[in-house]
């Protein structure tokens, strides 16, 4: 087990053009399973493969335990791969696939057997053991995968988008497998996906990335209640975060429609860092519906129609345009997103709901820097 450092790390194809991974400064904790996430070209990869050596690090430095590897061989380091395309040796049954790395380190045959026959007891591989890959599921080439980096006993795994070759089952299965495999084990894992769910439900923390700057490092939970900028709020949730530009601020208080009589709550200790107005982000499950067709008398809300109803068996979520936006007032994408409660039956398209966030519910950015406010 070990820990691990990135300082002002950066990889740099092009001198011209913007890094890969531009100054990163990441610690993950001894057996913490840390989740690189952000969408295809953010640089989650490159940073992965930079402490695996298979990238070199062309400014500042990565370091295991204390010591700077930036120099160091790949096959110096301790580091397991676990490839997302499997990587087996089609000739080789699951047992030689296993095997192979410890036969070439020349350790002894009983050895090697005790350590095969341990990760495949742990991945239940054993009547596998004999077949070679092509015999086998996607899911189970990549349990023998994990097994011939599970044999080395490494300082450090990382995982390259494993789950991404398997049916949506599976992925929920081995993802929950993985997960409580690092957990027995207690090797220090990064894990790199572009699937926010798996980075959700398997990190202990999550670090998201976007055109090669990491934007923030926190547990699933905090990160999704307390996103640093837009475009963590934006990325992490599903279905995503609604997000309302040009939402005016008076006299401390953050104020919606024309009228301006729709509080959405803008914490005391926040609103001397909102000059003018901010950007408010409110997740579907924040959405309160106060009525359905006619306007409630009495009670400020904001009109929308249902565009469409998605039903996901124990919830539904409704997707609609607000229909009187101010001139000032915009909201990103065009739709908001409302998670419905279980008489979601007698909401249907066309439908006009007149909704407002619950107390609480709402984030609030700054719109130059589109920082949390929490964090300015």
């Amino acid at each position: 087990m070990a820990t691990v450092e990135y300082r002002q790390a950066s990889r740099i194809y092009d001198p011209t053009r913007p890094a890969a991974v531009s100054r990163m400064n990441l610690s993950i904790e001894d057996g913490e399973l840390l989740v690189l996430v952000g969408p295809s070209g953010s640089g989650k990869s490159t940073a992965m493969r930079m402490l695996a050596g298979l990238e070199p690090v062309d400014e500042g430095s990565v370091l295991i335990d204390g010591k700077d590897v930036s120099q160091t061989r790949a096959r110096d380091r301790d580091v397991a791969m676990v490839f997302q395309s499997y990587a087996l040796y089609p000739n080789m049954t699951a047992r030689q696939n296993m095997a192979f790395a410890l036969e070439n380190a020349r350790l002894p045959k009983s050895e090697i057997t005790a350590k095969v026959q341990r990760a495949a007891d742990m991945l239940e591989l054993g009547p596998l053991l004999d077949k070679k890959p092509s015999a086998m599921s996607g899911g189970q080439r990549q349990r023998v995968a994990m097994g011939r980096s599970i044999v080395r006993d490494p300082k450090v795994f990382c995982m390259d988008e494993p789950l991404s070759n398997l049916d949506a089952k599976l992925r929920v299965s081995t993802r929950a497998q993985i997960g409580a495999l690092q957990r027995e084990l207690g090797v220090t894992t990064v894990y790199v996906t572009h699937d926010q769910t798996e980075a959700m439900t398997m990190g202990d923390r999550v670090a998201v990335l976007r055109d090669g700057v990491l934007q923030q490092v926190d547990t699933p939970t905090h990160l999704y209640e307390h996103p640093g900028n837009t475009f963590v709020a934006g990325f992490i949730g599903s279905p995503a975060i609604t997000l309302i530009d040009g939402v005016a601020v008076r006299d401390g208080r953050a104020l919606l429609g024309d009228d301006h009589t729709l509080d959405l709550g803008l914490p005391r200790e926040l609103a001397a860092k909102a000059a003018g107005s901010v950007v408010v982000g409110v997740r579907p499950e924040a959405w309160q519906i106060v009525g359905a067709g006619e306007e409630p008398q009495g009670e400020a809300s904001v009109p929308v129609r249902v565009a469409l109803v998605e039903r996901l068996g124990a919830e539904a979520f409704a997707y609609g345009d607000v229909l009187t936006p101010s001139s000032s007032v915009t909201v990103r994408g065009g739709r908001v997103a409302i998670r419905l409660e279980k008489d979601h039956e007698r909401i249907h398209a066309g439908q006009t709901l007149h909704v407002r966030p619950a107390p609480g519910g709402c984030s609030f950015f700054d719109p130059q820097t589109e920082v949390n406010l929490g964090y300015l």
